[in-house]
């Protein structure tokens, strides 16, 4: 492997193993899978099913050797089929193995399957798509699954309570790379129902131990909990055999009449079974036409069903701790899925060896991982004070500490006040208060005492609260706030969304909340790390990262852009999408201003890019007096199958900007060269020291750890950085790919260092993060970050989008309607407000 490029080479082993031996069978014929007949199924695990009895049973012969499915409209066979319409056929698949007494053809539990042979094109027909299926097939087939990764109780299991419990699994990926092509496997978990008793799940949904606690009224907020999250799952029945999907929940329901007669008058006579609890609720199933309650008692979870919703904050810690694994032990885990189980009588999850896809395709797959060589680069160094004159600070496995460091540039805060939502104590307050003014004067700032402080009473109060606390403010100091603190109940979200709302749109003043149960036992480095958000909130800078590539870059006008689209929440309808960009005003490349944008729902391209890089190119040009000679873009959130076409359309957007300014400002000098790489997160790439003392202490390769060959992307410039030091789990990567390089070419040396840098820029933290601050900044999705080692969710400026709508759009909550042409963008954008003015040049996101 080469080594070639900054840093200190180090070999790893990857979690990517070689398929050994390709398909001896070249050519595949693709088909149009439809399942329908009135009766069309959605679920692709239930849709494999249909086609797995489809070859099987219906017509074994046709389909030997047996096809493969995708799990939605896509069959690929290695012959092509003798379909009885030439190029199309119809089939009636009997999911059902019970015979007709009188030998008729059965109706119910019968799905048409249409299959239509389609043209054989470079777009539809892949190898790598036929291949990622034939690995995936068996055991999608065998488990419960998502069609990327499968799950199974003999790989990890425990119970979450609220009637949900995790299991682990392995998710399984086909990546070309150079010269070969690989099976990316890594470890997956999955929140799944538990198996039983419905009525004791409904009991743990609650909280509840006593089944009286399910006699509900329908109108109370219990049973819509319980509706909300019972809704779609399948119940297998105690009194006969039978598989019904629960439509929705009805109260009383052994005393509901049907008939002339009562559900629990049914059961004693036609199952003599007596209900024990007739008054609680009961599950709803069946067609509106044909509708069927059965009681609560009668019901048990059917097994292998996965929990798709959010999961509840409360369970997130033991998610967390359960699906992390230290790099040893995940790349155990993942050895155990491939090789063959040491008994002869238990199979490996994975079971390449026995497949029968593999086998027909004649693939074989290497048990063992792969080695690749990257290198760990060189550490940025960390300036504070006056850089001139102060030493610079060394991080070691990725963070630092500012123990004797002032910031680069503190500011001071004289006029601000403080809001209590809480019932903690004047004393607990005023012993907050000091600790925190004394960590900022030992970081540079000066700040005086709160100019005001009251007691307010809950979200309804927010605006009068901070009309009030202003004009207190402003009573006594002069003018308006420069900050307003807020201290909020550990759940507060409505109130946390007030005070934003209030700050970033109407008055235009930082707000900075904290919870009561961190003021309480608040100490120096709570407050430095408070300290920290205050001052880049008020438009200081704690620190600049410095590094070689930085350097070059500084020889002339540069900026640096961060952007993403943050999209609705799963089960949310008609609402938009926000698009966000920050980009850098200063030479260091540690100031930001951010902008956003109101577009389609789940739209990933950037609808109005070219209009915000315009701005943001203005804006430089008015604060800098000169225009960028150099446009680095950092673009979160794109998939590999959007690289080609989004890709593509943004950087004309931004050229096409350029193109707009340059033009309208009549700017004489030659335009920018322009740099744009996407930023990828949700990947399964991981590395694992060979050596466990070229790991750090938790065992992950160093922060800085670089690999840009052995498992990249044929097709594009790529790389992977591992820039973070390790804490819980194995650290997962960042993945850089280069779709335009104007300014570093084909030298990705210093485009490598410069990520690196830039990852050591986020001014909230004294460690480096895993993307580049710009990314951070923009994106879009709650990230859990553990500066301290205490888990927090943060939400960044994408996410802050809720603050900006009007309240009665009802933003970022439930909607009824289901209907996307009924989705008005311009309703939504007239009731949406940019920040305030006063905003600007202040990183009031942080």
């Amino acid at each position: 492997m080469s080594t070639r490029g900054k840093g200190v080479p180090q070999q790893v082993l990857t979690n990517s193993f070689v398929i050994s031996k390709l398909p001896t069978k070249t050519r595949y014929f693709q088909y149009e899978a439809i399942s329908g007949g009135g009766r069309d199924v959605k679920n692709p695990r239930r849709r494999i099913e249909v086609f797995e009895r489809l070859q099987n049973h219906t017509d074994p012969k046709l389909f030997t050797p047996r096809c493969i499915f995708d799990g939605a409209v896509i069959m690929y066979s290695s012959r092509e089929l003798p379909l009885s319409g030439r190029d199309s056929q119809n089939f009636d698949v009997n999911m059902s193995d019970k015979p007709r007494v009188d030998g008729s053809a059965p109706t119910r539990g019968v799905l048409q399957v249409s299959l239509k042979k389609t043209k054989q094109t470079a777009q539809v027909l892949t190898a790598i798509n036929v291949l990622q299926l034939i690995i995936r097939q068996a055991p999608n087939l065998k488990y419960p699954n998502n069609t990327r990764a499968f799950f199974t109780k003999d790989a990890g299991i425990q119970t979450l309570g609220g009637g949900l419990e995790l299991w682990r699994g392995y998710f399984q990926s086909v990546r070309p790379t150079i010269g070969k092509v690989l099976v990316n496997i890594d470890v997956s978990t999955a929140v799944m129902f538990k198996q039983g008793s419905f009525q004791a799940a409904a009991l743990a949904v609650l909280k509840q131990n006593d089944v009286r606690a399910l006699d509900l009224r329908a109108e109370s907020p219990q049973f819509r909990q319980l509706k909300n999250f019972f809704k779609g799952v399948s119940v297998t029945l105690v009194h006969r055999k039978g598989l019904k999907k629960i439509r929705g929940l009805v109260a009383n329901a052994g005393n509901f009449q049907f008939e002339n007669t009562t559900v629990k008058d049914y059961f004693k006579k036609a199952w003599s079974r007596q209900l024990l609890y007739p008054n609680i609720i009961g599950i709803q199933v069946g067609s509106k036409d044909r509708d069927e309650v059965i009681p609560a008692e009668m019901c048990l979870i059917a097994p292998d069903q996965r929990y798709t919703r959010k999961l509840p904050p409360e369970f997130s810690p033991m998610m967390v701790k359960f699906s992390s694994k230290n790099p040893q032990d995940r790349l155990a885990l993942i050895s155990a899925g491939i090789n063959n189980s040491i008994t002869a009588d238990q199979r490996s999850a994975l079971d390449y060896q026995n497949s029968p896809f593999l086998q027909d395709a004649g693939i074989t797959v290497s048990p063992d991982p792969i080695s690749v060589t990257g290198r760990v680069l060189p550490t940025p160094r960390i300036h504070y004070g006056n850089p001139a004159s102060s030493r610079p600070v060394q991080p070691r496995n990725g963070s630092w500490n500012v123990i004797d460091q002032t910031f680069h540039e503190p500011k001071s805060l004289s006029s601000w006040g403080i809001l209590n939502y809480t019932r903690v104590s004047d004393q607990t307050i005023n012993r907050f208060v000091n600790t925190l003014l004394n960590a900022c004067k030992k970081l540079g700032m000066n700040v005086s005492p709160p100019a005001a402080s009251q007691s307010c009473s809950g979200a309804s109060s927010v605006v009068n609260d901070m009309r009030s606390l202003k004009h207190a403010v402003g009573n006594k100091i002069g003018r308006d706030p420069e900050l307003v603190l807020a201290i909020l109940p550990t759940s507060s979200a409505d109130i946390y969304h007030a005070i934003k709302s209030f700050g970033d749109v109407i008055a235009g003043f930082p707000t900075q909340c904290v919870r009561e149960n961190k003021i309480e036992r608040a100490n120096d480095q709570y407050c430095a790390n408070l300290g920290m958000k205050i001052n880049a909130k008020l438009g200081g800078v704690n620190s600049l990262p410095r590094s070689g590539a930085l350097e070059k870059l500084m020889s002339a006008p540069f900026m640096v852009i961060g952007a993403d689209v943050g999209h609705p929440a799963p089960g949310m309808v008609n609402q938009p999408s926000v698009a966000s960009l920050v980009y850098s005003y200063d030479r260091y490349a540690v100031r930001y201003e951010a902008m956003m944008s109101v577009q389609h729902p789940r739209q990933e391209k950037i609808d109005e890019l070219r209009k915000l890089v315009y701005r943001a190119i203005a804006e430089f040009g008015e604060r800098n007096r000169a225009a960028p000679m150099r446009i680095i873009v950092f673009r979160d959130g794109l998939s590999e199958g959007e690289y080609a076409l989004t890709g593509k359309e943004e950087i004309e957007d931004i050229t096409g900007a350029i193109d707009d300014i340059w033009r309208d400002k009549n700017v004489k000098g030659g335009k920018p060269e322009l740099t744009f790489i996407v930023v990828g997160k949700r990947h399964h790439v991981r590395f694992f020291p060979k050596n466990k003392n070229d790991g750090d202490r938790s065992g992950n390769c160093p922060a800085g750890f670089v690999a840009d060959n052995g498992v990249g992307n044929p097709a594009v410039r790529d790389f992977y950085l591992q820039s973070h030091g390790g804490l819980l789990g194995t650290s997962r990567p960042s993945h850089y790919i280069t779709l335009r390089d104007d300014i570093y070419k084909h030298n990705s040396d210093d485009l490598q260092e410069l990520a690196f840098t830039l990852c050591h820029a986020y001014a909230r933290a004294t460690r480096s993060v895993s993307i580049p601050a710009p990314v951070y900044y923009a994106d879009a999705s709650p990230r859990i970050s553990r500066p301290s080692r205490i888990l927090t969710i943060q939400q960044i400026v994408c996410a802050r989008g809720a603050f900006h709508f009007n309240p009665a759009m009802g933003f970022d909550a439930a909607t009824i309607s289901s209907n996307d042409d009924a989705f008005d963008l311009d309703r939504w954008r007239k009731n949406f407000k940019d920040k305030h003015s006063n905003l600007s040049k202040k990183m009031h996101f942080m």
